[in-house]
């Protein structure tokens, strides 16, 4: 058996992202339309009706919007901390269960395990998901990096970290002021060179770490740069290289497999053939 990650969608527009096994299989966060996760899941050759559970890390519609239909259809259990699920619009109405936040849940052979994050929600968190001896950890919509996230990321396989703009863009970019205030705050989102210094630190370990710059933003942020960033400090701090990826924003993008590295999906490119 082998823990796999796939990117289902990452970006203000949407997020979902596919950890499964052999036997179990878990969305964090369903923030696309049904029919487009529906699709996603079922070129992922996973039946969206096997699910075991969608994990929220906030409130927020780009990462709920799917939530509750799939959770209606297919009666798979929405799992969020209880002020997450309060926050949620008709989370009543589904079949949910409670994580408490930096508590660990085991849902069939996968342990799933919450971390705080910072972000302007009612009570955002990230997820480490264990088994079969590795980790898939994802911290997005976080405006700083807190010593949780640090120790979460230092223990992944695979670290799926917010990569969301690049400051000068940011700062001569479209946005009123007080949205590049609350993007740039505590409360935010990382900043293309704040996750380039996490990867620094992680590279000093010397192991093997497999990455995807997560929640890229549309407006003040590109694949290019993000990459760029993230390789160029990373070469210049450590000269220690990382197998980096970037998880893109409105498709199916990168698969994960423990022990190999991620990959760019041809099953998600139209007309392409699958085995």
């Amino acid at each position: 058996m082998a823990l796999q990650a796939y990117s289902l969608a990452s970006g203000s527009s949407g997020n979902a992202i596919l950890v499964r096994d052999d036997n179990s299989a878990v969305l964090i966060d369903a923030g696309i339309g049904i029919r487009r996760l529906t699709a996603a899941l079922l070129q992922a050759q996973l039946n969206p009706a096997d699910l075991s559970a969608i994990l929220i890390t906030h409130e927020h519609s780009d990462h709920t919007a799917g939530a509750l239909r799939m959770a209606r259809r297919y009666g798979t259990p929405i799992v969020a901390n209880a002020s997450t699920l309060e926050a949620i619009p008709e989370a009543d109405t589904v079949p949910t269960r409670v994580i408490d936040v930096g508590s660990e849940l085991l849902i069939d052979d996968l342990m799933i395990r919450s971390f705080p994050v910072s972000h302007d929600a009612a009570c955002p968190v990230g997820y480490t998901i264990e088994g079969h001896g590795s980790a898939v950890t994802s911290a997005t919509d976080t405006g700083i990096l807190t010593p949780r996230i640090r120790a979460e990321a230092a223990n992944a396989g695979l670290l799926i970290i917010e990569s969301n703009h690049d400051p000068e863009m940011l700062v001569t970019g479209p946005y009123p002021a007080y949205l590049k205030r609350r993007i740039a705050g505590d409360k935010g989102h990382l900043s293309n060179d704040t996750a380039a210094a996490l990867l620094i630190d992680l590279a000093e370990s010397e192991r093997e770490l497999s990455v995807w710059l997560a929640h890229l933003s549309k407006t003040n942020n590109t694949p290019a740069i993000a990459l760029s960033t993230a390789q160029y400090l990373l070469w210049t701090c450590s000269g220690a290289p990382l197998n980096i990826e970037v998880a893109l924003r409105d498709i199916p993008s990168l698969h994960w497999r423990q022990p190999q590295t991620p990959l760019q999906l041809s099953l998600f490119q139209p007309n392409a053939r699958t085995s």
